[in-house]
């Protein structure tokens, strides 16, 4: 079992910025909204994810992406950002953070610049694609998915400012990654009241269940958890907002549950 995760990130940006002089702020944050956009759009094009890490850093889930798919993605970006040098880095390991940890070790050692700006352990692709190549007909279900998102939020804000609420999803969002990061698995923040984890393969129902109960308990805040399994990270994030559906289907039923998985 696999993960290859990819960090894409803006160099030189500090310097870059300071030429724009001091009214740029406003240039910032739409330079990086439409960098988040064309990275979505390219790499979900090839059943990857991409997460918003610290604004000028991404975070994207990449199996099934080769290294010249990701010269592709960035030569494309690169174009319609000439003044601002991107780099990739491609980890690949048995766990998300595994496979995040390779990625600083990875771009220090230049020898490890597989194409321009791009980093990766050449031959680890080189061999994880044999692997692919050989289970073409059984391709393994190498990434686990999980879709979490705050039951009856709209209850639980009524009262709240609007920075409040900010506030109290920032301390949820805290909450959720360590005890997930425990796991070796990696969680974002997608908006509204919904996050979505990166887990490690051989996380099982269960303990997810107990992770999901305590994180209940600690915060008062009452949780829905999908989880959805697949070989890339487009068909996982699927069944786990799949998975979050059925969770609403069964309550209408009568049924109550806030943990399922779809395979």
């Amino acid at each position: 079992m696999t993960c290859q995760i990819t960090v894409i990130k803006l160099e030189g940006y500090g310097k870059w910025t300071l030429k724009l002089g001091s009214d740029r702020e406003h240039q910032l944050q739409m330079l990086q909204a439409f960098m988040y956009a064309d990275l979505q759009k390219y790499f979900s094009t090839k059943n990857g994810l991409v997460f918003s890490n610290r604004f000028d850093e991404f975070v994207a889930v990449t199996n099934q992406i080769s290294l010249p798919d990701h010269k592709e993605i960035h030569d494309k970006i690169s174009k319609k950002n000439s003044e601002i040098e991107i780099s990739m880095t491609i980890g690949i390991g048995k766990t998300p953070l595994e496979s995040d940890k390779k990625i600083s070790k990875i771009k220090k050692d230049k020898k490890n610049q597989v194409f321009e700006n791009i980093f990766a352990l050449e031959q680890e692709h080189l061999q994880l694609q044999e692997r692919n190549i050989s289970n073409l007909q059984l391709p393994e279900k190498n990434l686990k998915i999980i879709h979490i998102d705050v039951d009856s939020s709209t209850a639980l804000i009524k009262n709240l400012s609007t920075y409040e609420i900010t506030n109290l999803l920032l301390k949820l969002h805290l909450k959720i990654s360590d005890l997930f990061l425990k796991e070796e698995s990696l969680t974002f923040f997608l908006g509204g009241d919904n996050f979505m984890v990166v887990a490690r393969s051989g996380l099982d129902i269960n303990k997810i269940t107990s992770t999901i109960d305590q994180l209940i308990k600690s915060s008062g805040i009452k949780l829905n958890c999908g989880i959805g399994n697949g070989n890339n990270a487009r068909t996982a994030a699927k069944y786990a907002t799949k998975s979050l559906d059925q969770i609403r289907e069964y309550r209408k039923s009568g049924k109550t549950l806030n943990v399922f998985e779809s395979n």
